[in-house]
Formats: C-alpha cells, sequence, structure tokens
C-alpha cells in the first residue's frame, strides 16, 4: 500500500491513559520488591536504590566516591575481573549517586541474569575500595572540577543554589578542590557500611522477565545480608540569601543568568498544573521564552525554565547564557514574560498547542519497559497515589487558562527570587 504523502496523517487527541499494572512484594528480610513486567525483547533491568545520596554524606565527595568505587574490585575480583566476568554473559551494571539516593542498576538477558546476580551482588556487598583506583578517580575529578571551575554555567548554579537554599543546605553540596583531595578509603567504607549494606531502599525488576527470575532474585537477595536502611530525618531548612547576586568573570563574551524561587515539589495538589504553566513559559522550544528571547530578539541561543522536584522542596528557575551587551535586556524580558502570564489570559492557540505537546511528550516518554520503570521510580520515591499518571491527563485536560493565570499569580511572582549572574561587568 502506497501512501499519499499530500495528505497529513490523522492524530487523535489524548484522554485518557492506563499506567501498565505492576506487583509489590515485601522479602522476608523486609526489603520491598517492585515488579513491572513490559516489553516484547527477554532483556532485564534490576534497580538497588539505597539511601546513599548526597543528603547523607557526611563529608563532600563521600557519597559519589563510594559508588563510583563499587566497579573497582571485591574480595575476589579484580576491577577487570568484574567487567570480564558479566560482559561474558553481555551484561553490565552502573552505579549512580544521586541528590537523594544511589542507585545500582544491573543489565542483562533473563536468560543469564541468575549468573549475572551473584556477580552484581558481590561486587555491592564485599568491595575493597583499591587505594590506586581510588587516586586515579580523585585526580581525574579534580581536573574535571578545575575545567568546570572555568565555565560561567557551572559557577552560576553553584552560586544560585548556595544563595537559593545555603552554603551548608545538602541539595547545594558542591565539592572543592580540598573537598576531594580529603577524601580517605576510610571514608568509603563507613558510608559503604552504614548506607549500603544496611541502606537499601527497595528493589526494581523491569522487562520482560520470567517467574523464574523474580525467584532467584528474591531468594539471593533475602540470602545477601543487604538490609533495609532506616530514613533518618535531615536538617534542610533553607536559609535563602534573596536578591541579585553577580559574580565576576572577566573576558566572557557571554553571562551565565540563573533566576528562580523555591517552590511547591510533586506531592503538591497545584504541581501538575505548574509544570503545564511552565512549559508555556519556557519548558519546551516554543516557549514564551524561546519564542521572544532567542527568536525575535536573538539574544541568546536558548533558554529554558525548569522545575526541580526534590523530596522535600521544589526549585524553579531560569537559565540562559546571554551576550553580555544584551544581558540585561534579557533579564527585563524574562520579567516582562511572567507578568504577562499573571495578568493576561494565553490564548486558545497557544494553550491548545501546549497541551498537546505535553501529552504527546509524555507519552513518548513511556516509550519501553525501562522508561517506564523510570517513572514507577518517581511514584515510589516521592510517594504518590497509583493513579498519579493515568490522572495526570485527566487533571491537564480539565485545565483552563483562567487556572493558569491564578497559577501564575501565586508562584510566578517576583518574591522571593534571587537572581545570579556570571559575567563581565
Amino acid at each position: 500500500m502506497s501512501l499519499n504523502r499530500s495528505q497529513a496523517p490523522s492524530f487523535n487527541l489524548i484522554n485518557s491513559l492506563v499506567f501498565p499494572h505492576y506487583e509489590n512484594i515485601l522479602l522476608s528480610n523486609g526489603i520491598p520488591f517492585y515488579q513491572l513486567k513490559a516489553g516484547t525483547e527477554p532483556v532485564i533491568r534490576l534497580d538497588f536504590v539505597f539511601t546513599a545520596g548526597m543528603i547523607h554524606q557526611a563529608k563532600k565527595g563521600q557519597a559519589f566516591f563510594t559508588a563510583s568505587m563499587l566497579s573497582e574490585g571485591t574480595k575476589t575480583k579484580s576491577a577487570q575481573a568484574l567487567a570480564d566476568a558479566l560482559d561474558y554473559y553481555g551484561s553490565y551494571f552502573q552505579v549512580r549517586s544521586n541528590t537523594e539516593d544511589t542507585v545500582a542498576t544491573l543489565y542483562c538477558l533473563d536468560k543469564h541474569l541468575e549468573n549475572c546476580l551473584s556477580i552484581f551482588i558481590e561486587a555491592l556487598s564485599e568491595s575493597v575500595f583499591p587505594k590506586k583506583e581510588l587516586e586515579i578517580q580523585k585526580k581525574n575529578n579534580i581536573q574535571k572540577l578545575l575545567i568546570s571551575l572555568k565555565k560561567n554555567n557551572y559557577l552560576c548554579r553553584k552560586g544560585f543554589y548556595r544563595h537559593l537554599l545555603g552554603e551548608g543546605h545538602p541539595y547545594a553540596s558542591f565539592s572543592e578542590k580540598q573537598d576531594i583531595e580529603a577524601i580517605i578509603i576510610d571514608d568509603l567504607k563507613a558510608f559503604h557500611q552504614k548506607y549500603i549494606l544496611n541502606g537499601l531502599n527497595y528493589i526494581m525488576l523491569s522487562g520482560n522477565y520470567s517467574l523464574h527470575s523474580t525467584k532467584i532474585i528474591s531468594s539471593t537477595v533475602e540470602n545477601s545480608g543487604l538490609k533495609v536502611g532506616a530514613l533518618e530525618p535531615l536538617n534542610i531548612l533553607a536559609k535563602s540569601n534573596l536578591g541579585k547576586h553577580f559574580y565576576e568573570k572577566a573576558d566572557s563574551v557571554q553571562s551565565a543568568i540563573k533566576i528562580g524561587k523555591i517552590t511547591i515539589n510533586r506531592q503538591h495538589p497545584n504541581f501538575r498544573k505548574l509544570q503545564f504553566l511552565n512549559l508555556i513559559f519556557g519548558g519546551y522550544f516554543g516557549s514564551r521564552l524561546m519564542k521572544n528571547i532567542r527568536e525575535d530578539k536573538g539574544l541568546t541561543y536558548g533558554i529554558y525554565a525548569t522545575l526541580e522536584p526534590f523530596k522535600e522542596l521544589g526549585v524553579w528557575c531560569i537559565d540562559s547564557d546571554i551576550n553580555t551587551k544584551n544581558r540585561q535586556v534579557g533579564i527585563e524580558e524574562i520579567y516582562k514574560e511572567m507578568k504577562l502570564l499573571r495578568t493576561e489570559l494565553i490564548n486558545n492557540d497557544e494553550f491548545e498547542t501546549a497541551k498537546n505537546y505535553y501529552l504527546g511528550s509524555f507519552l513518548r516518554s513511556l516509550d519501553g519497559p525501562f522508561s517506564i520503570a523510570d517513572r514507577l521510580k518517581i511514584i515510589i520515591d516521592n510517594s504518590l497515589p497509583n493513579d498519579y499518571y493515568p490522572e495526570f491527563v485527566g487533571v491537564l485536560n480539565k485545565t483552563t487558562p483562567e487556572e493558569l493565570m491564578k497559577i501564575a499569580q501565586e508562584y510566578f511572582t517576583e518574591e522571593n527570587l534571587v537572581e545570579m549572574v556570571v559575567g563581565q561587568k
């Protein structure tokens, strides 16, 4: 059948969403085991989520280096031997240290899980943190830091978060050269003991797996020695230094700009409407900030507004690099667009275009079992209801321009802002 390319394909509006079913069982050692079966290929992903984020570290860099060293050797295997053993089965694992957790992930074929899982567990539970490899990693990360310190964007992000949340706030933790140099093996062993061996929050299996694989995982984890960690109360009150802040960086052609404030997170009932409003404001290529400051005035190659929802709070900010001589004009236009959303209704064409884009991009984010697992992790981590994503479609379809103007009047005000600029005077 030949295609008639003179006719545009038909399209349908998205009115509902069915989020895939998942199972949650509690293992005998108290560890929750989530199972999300999806996909057609016999490939699986197994996530071990530990309460080992940067917010729990006693020293800057402790969480990051502990995570990055888990692949550097165990009591019986060198780093190369670990990699070769998994590579034989076409498998690999990676460990990511995040602000609020550390996630160790194993990818493999379902039929090879039993062989790969034992190697994976060994890497997590029997790491020896060899000194030579740690020194190499420290040296490499110091070099990366020195490069970052020459970049306006990095300096602006660092300054923005420190002014917004406070120097000692765990969400505003940025390692300095001396912090990296101060990391020693004992720091990693202590963090590993407390937050990896005794800090497994939950495990999650996704992909096209067999019942046999779920039984192997259950048995192996129950006998692994890994334990559930108790969540610790954190002192994370923000101590904001609001207002305008400037850091001079001589010979900078471009100025890095970050403007934002503390806002709501995913648990708040207005969060999804705020996400939608933020999309219209600066969340995609057809946003108001892009059309005004990039397309109409040519002041920047890119400008975006983002929402970063942490467990305890949210951060909303506008981020751009603008030619130094046009910097003030760009900043004024940002505030102008904020005011327009507070005072004028969004027209129907712009509203419908953004809504359809948002719904379409959301559906694309659910393409494949591992992408769905990422969404499930958000539900678990934020204690959201099971219908959070199906309800999202209904909330979006029922939202009106009038409601978004009220949201703008509440959250897009110019009070309690931090404006951080890095560049030439």
